[in-house]
């Protein structure tokens, strides 16, 4: 198979090409179900999942039904009021490192920032209406010869808000709200917690929480920001923004472009899987009595009108890192330090951007090839159609992709959101998620209203019961998968015989070894350290 632009193939490739086409146009059928991105009917062949990682998904679910049956017998006899008893969830396998640490306020907030769900803190540039915050209900928590504007002007506040989940109703006996929290960075560069609402506004919220209250009312509060956290990461953030609509952009290729046009070369390897455990998330983990309906508190109902909410939002604009980082006002390292996830985030997204660039240029010299490929226009076409993929946001216009540089912008973004931000978003989840006094799915308890005083007790058992425990705990192990294939990995059809397409290879392979060997180096100065993002942990592919 010769890899070549249609304006470069003679007559016998273009027919191939053809067939091709036709084919996989028949295997690729669009379906467009309310709230949910446009993506494929069925599973084509060759989108299956691979025996070795069926037997092993069926090996993990195996080992967590294990898991649970011990640490059942063992709490049979145990004292299960005190967040230790959390530990005998954990008879065969391993516990998270954040048991030992969760409690701490200075944990709580650099997940914020190094944590599983490192896309939603925002610099404050003016204080928002609906969370009011005096220095009174913050004295003794900042120093007193400092003040709210104090810290404002000098952009030393930000904020997290979960506004998406306002309105959305918990499944019966479970309890989640919209919080809303401030954080802070202190004298030391620390971020740290300043106050939470649990709620979208004063009315909902009477009481505002902060680090001066009873110790177990603070951790009560904090556990429904956690909770709120751990239904926006896996709805919003991990299944919507990264499995789910990357989706359409394989579908619009395979129906667009043939497997010989280098574009279909280039993407192929970063969509390995990803049909297929999407169409397992959308059949097992949204379905009734699934993983989702068991661990998460808005059940599979909640989660897809939460899935619609965020879809409706969404665009490919959101995709690229440096955008969002500047729109959140965290870009800078002098407002923002210690924010690992944005520093190895944008190393890796420079390093694809100048791979991909080198890549396109070998077969698009200038605009007016990027404008006289028939099937690259028709892929643009595929992509921006409500009838196709329907992506709102991207980088052309109807005329369709008129310059090189929209089309590496676009061809780099989504790599990137396949490869760097899903591993920002999916790698931890176990290191985070599996222990549940730091994030629980659901809460069995109302918010707090007031500032009295509450036990280990009280706070234990707001936390979820025992098959709660269990479903997490099965949920995030399976979905914390090592991945076989990181970012730089390609077979050896790759391109072969492309010699400065393999030139470029090189290069982005050495790019990603210094990347990593900076990051183990920084990561040696850490008290925590930041390894979701380190290349060879970076699947290049959605496909767990």
């Amino acid at each position: 198979m010769r890899i070549c632009l249609s304006g470069s193939a003679n007559r016998f490739e273009r027919a191939e090409r053809e067939r091709t086409l036709f084919a996989q146009r028949q295997a690729y059928e669009w379906v467009h179900a309310p709230g949910m991105p446009p993506h494929c009917k069925d599973l084509p062949a060759g989108e299956e999942s691979s025996a070795a990682q069926n037997r092993w998904m069926v090996m993990d679910m195996v080992e967590s039904v294990a898991d649970y049956a011990l640490a059942t017998m063992s709490r049979l006899f145990r004292n299960c009021s005190t967040v230790r008893s959390f530990r005998l969830y954990y008879p065969l396998r391993s516990l998270p490192e954040v048991a030992g640490r969760w409690i701490q306020d200075e944990e709580f907030a650099r997940q914020r920032l190094d944590g599983i769900n490192p896309v939603l803190l925002k610099l404050v540039t003016e204080m928002p209406a609906n969370f009011p915050l005096s220095d009174a209900q913050v004295q003794g928590v900042i120093p007193p010869d400092t003040s709210l504007a104090a810290l404002l002007a000098a952009r030393r506040l930000f904020l997290l808000d979960y506004e998406i989940l306002r309105g959305l109703e918990p499944d019966y006996g479970r309890f989640c709200v919209a919080p809303m929290a401030y954080f802070w960075l202190d004298g030391n560069g620390r971020l740290m917690p300043l106050a939470i609402q649990l709620g979208q506004s004063p009315e909902e919220a009477v009481t505002v929480f902060t680090p001066k209250d009873d110790h177990w009312t603070w951790l009560l509060a904090r556990a429904f920001v956690q909770c709120a956290d751990g239904a926006f990461h896996e709805i919003v953030a991990h299944l919507g923004g990264t499995h789910l609509v990357m989706e359409a952009f394989w579908v619009a290729t395979c129906r667009t472009l043939p497997a010989q046009h280098p574009l279909h070369v280039l993407l192929k390897p970063h969509f390995d899987g990803t049909l297929a455990i999407n169409h397992a998330a959308r059949t097992k983990l949204l379905a009734p009595n699934g993983p989702i309906d068991q661990a998460i508190a808005y059940g599979s109902v909640g989660c897809l009108t939460l899935l619609g909410l965020a879809y409706e939002r969404w665009s490919f604009e959101d995709t690229d890192p440096v955008a969002q980082m500047r729109a959140r006002g965290v870009l800078d390292k002098d407002v923002l330090p210690n924010y690992h996830y944005r520093d190895d985030a944008l190393a890796l997204f420079a390093a694809i951007q100048d791979f991909v660039r080198d890549v396109l240029r070998v077969y698009y010299p200038d605009d007016a090839t990027v404008q006289q490929d028939g099937e690259l226009q028709a892929w643009a076409a595929e992509l921006s159609s409500p009838q196709g993929a329907a992506v709102k946001g991207l980088p052309y216009g109807v005329a369709g992709i008129e310059t090189f540089e929209q089309l590496h912008r676009l061809v780099a973004q989504v790599i990137f959101n396949c490869s760097v931000e899903h591993a920002a978003v999916n790698n931890g989840q176990y290191a985070q998620f599996g222990w549940i006094p730091n994030t629980p799915g659901a809460l069995c308890l109302p918010p707090p209203k007031d500032h009295g005083p509450r036990n280990e007790a009280n706070f234990v058992y707001a936390l979820p019961d025992g098959l709660g425990v269990a479903a997490q705990l099965a949920l995030v192990h399976l979905l914390s998968e090592r991945t076989e294939q990181p970012l730089g990995t390609y077979s050896e059809d790759f391109f072969a015989g492309v010699a400065p397409v393999r030139d470029a290879l090189d290069r982005f392979r050495g790019r990603l070894d210094d990347i990593g060997r900076a990051i183990l180096e920084r990561n040696r100065q850490l008290r925590v350290p930041y390894r979701f993002l380190q290349p060879w942990l970076v699947a290049r592919s959605i496909s767990i």
